[in-house]
């Protein structure tokens, strides 16, 4: 999948973040007998083919949210050269969200005369600021903010993990990915810092790149409640990537900032 940020943000962020990213659960939907449990294990990675092990993304901080709510931690992590891997016992019935830890980031360019690559550095405008040579010029900044998620599934559905947090790009199933099925609508809303957002651009393709010559992308856009729908041809495997760009009013540290969302999920078949 191609990533959408513009090309003057492609300038501001790191090579990893020129790649999808996903955390691919071993199953999204299982089933176990009361009180056993189920041990689930799960792929990070970053790559230019959906589901690719390409660039290792760590998993030490991959949090799960239970289906009472709780924040956990993964039961064991390894970081590979090409993907990391977690395990965790899922114990109680209901639905469970795997997200890595999210933290805003700022990224920064300027100019400088004489130089025909801009330079790049990895904080705020106003840090970047009290670097740059006094021949320095055209200062830009971004604050950019990164979601990567799934959900799993033991028993029962539920939607407690589903609660946003209020801030930045956030996604909401309104369908429930357990009953994601090949064939039958799925809808979704897209937040931004906790309200409704129009606009946002959303690119669904699914798994097998690697054996098709086209991408086939599904590309949508939330309408003005937020919400996007898609019926989905097959049953399989997807990579959702949903990004929103807008300036910020206080320039100090950044001038724009850059949401996106990563979600891998499963249809089923009918």
């Amino acid at each position: 999948m191609k990533s959408l940020i513009p090309l003057s943000l492609l300038l501001l962020a790191p090579l990893a973040q020129a790649h999808d990213r996903w955390i691919l659960p071993s199953h999204f939907n299982v089933s176990a007998e009361d009180g056993k449990g189920v041990w689930l294990s799960a792929d990070v990675s970053a790559s230019n083919q959906v589901f690719e092990f390409d660039k290792a993304f760590g998993a030490e901080d991959v949090l799960i949210i239970t289906p009472a709510g709780k924040t956990e931690r993964p039961s064991s992590s390894y970081r590979g050269s090409r993907r990391s891997v977690f395990d965790y016992l899922l114990a109680e019935d209901g639905t469970y969200k795997l997200t890595k830890e999210a933290k805003p980031r700022y990224f920064s360019r300027y100019k400088v005369k004489g130089q025909d690559k801009p330079v790049r550095s990895s904080v705020d405008k106003e840090s970047t600021r009290a670097q740059m040579p006094k021949d320095g010029y055209e200062l830009e900044g971004a604050l950019y903010f990164s979601r990567i998620e799934s959900f799993v599934t033991l028993n029962k559905p539920s939607d407690k993990a589903f609660s946003p947090t209020g801030e930045y790009l956030e996604l909401v199933p309104l369908t429930h990915p357990a009953d994601f099925v090949e064939g039958e609508p799925i809808s979704l809303k897209l937040l931004y810092n906790g309200k409704p957002k129009a606009g946002v651009e959303v690119t669904l393709v699914a798994d097998g790149t690697r054996y098709r010559n086209q991408l086939n992308e599904l590309k949508l856009t939330s309408n003005d409640e937020g919400v996007v729908e898609f019926t989905l041809p097959r049953a399989g495997r997807y990579l959702l990537h949903a990004e929103h760009e807008e300036k910020l009013k206080d320039t100090r540290l950044a001038d724009k900032s850059v949401s996106e969302i990563f979600l891998s999920f499963e249809a089923g078949l009918q």
